[in-house]
């Protein structure tokens, strides 16, 4: 429903009371597709019914009767405080906007200089230069054994909890978080699986994950050498990770590190099968922990 209802809003809900919903009003609803609540707001006035339609999409919902409606929102809170954008005028002007594609082409040209800037932070992020001077503005990172305070927050964050797995079925799992004055900006974990019966047995890097604006820091790096130097401390006679093939950026990384590509026979059906139904492929790569050590800190 972005941009009016985000993630995390408090929603206050009032029966339609039999009254006709109005163009611009925001109303929950069981979607017929689905047979799942949502809340989008009425667009446009049909015949038989009333057309709704979400904020942040291009396709209908299709018509509804006033039967189908369960409310109309009648306030929403953000940190505490009312939301006004997006009801009264400015909801009927939004709904007028997104009959057709108004409110689409607004939104991009809104977001383009974010888009811009974001695009050439990216470009800068490789370079040694921004390194050495975002070191410095951003001061001293912290890295540290993840609390559950840290964890609650990694699971919070798409941009941190993005690349995660949910191990529940036994192995030894550490998670380690880099701080910025106590803020998580990054995350990663070492996973162990004893035997032999899964192609995932061994030791492994899981998971690494930065925030976008603290990229290109060196804090990836700092957290991979913590996981290594974790592996050799438990005697891993190896350690291994699983990266998409087309991630320049962390493969670079892996490799001034030390790791190698390598073929495990016993997962190679399952990458195979993963890459088909996401349309991108993962490969993985090896550091032999027999070999001298990268200057790992702990």
């Amino acid at each position: 429903m972005s941009p009016f209802i985000k993630d995390g809003d408090v929603l206050t809900i009032a029966p339609m009371d039999q009254r006709a919903p109005r163009v611009g009003e925001v109303i929950a609803f069981v979607s017929p597709l689905g047979g799942r609540m949502a809340v989008h707001r009425v667009v446009s006035r049909q015949n038989d019914g009333w057309l709704l339609r979400g904020d942040n999409s291009t396709t209908n919902d299709g018509v509804l009767d006033l039967e189908d409606m369960l409310g109309r929102v009648v306030r929403v809170e953000r940190d505490g405080r009312d939301v006004q954008l997006g009801v009264g005028a400015g909801g009927v002007l939004i709904a007028r906007l997104n009959r057709g594609r108004g409110l689409t082409g607004l939104k991009a040209v809104w977001r383009l200089p974010r888009r811009v800037a974001a695009f050439i932070v990216r470009m800068a992020q490789g370079t040694k230069a921004y390194a050495a001077i975002g070191a410095a503005v951003v001061g001293p990172v912290e890295i540290a054994q993840a609390t559950e305070a840290d964890l609650a927050v990694v699971h919070g964050r798409a941009a941190l909890s993005a690349a995660q797995r949910d191990w529940t079925d036994g192995p030894t799992v550490t998670c380690w978080v880099a701080r910025r004055d106590s803020k998580v900006v990054g995350y990663v974990q070492y996973v162990f699986r004893a035997g032999q019966e899964s192609p995932w047995a061994g030791h492994w890097l899981f998971s690494l994950a930065v925030s976008p604006r603290y990229r290109g820091l060196g804090i990836g790096e700092s957290l991979t050498r913590h996981v290594v130097a974790h592996a050799r401390a438990q005697n891993a006679p190896e350690l291994r990770l699983a990266v998409f093939d087309d991630n320049d950026r962390a493969i670079r990384l892996y490799k001034k590190l030390g790791f190698a590509h390598v073929v495990l026979p016993s997962l190679e059906p399952l990458l195979v099968a993963e890459a088909k139904s996401l349309g991108r492929r993962r490969v993985v790569m090896q550091l032999d922990l027999s070999a001298p050590a990268h200057g790992e800190s702990t």
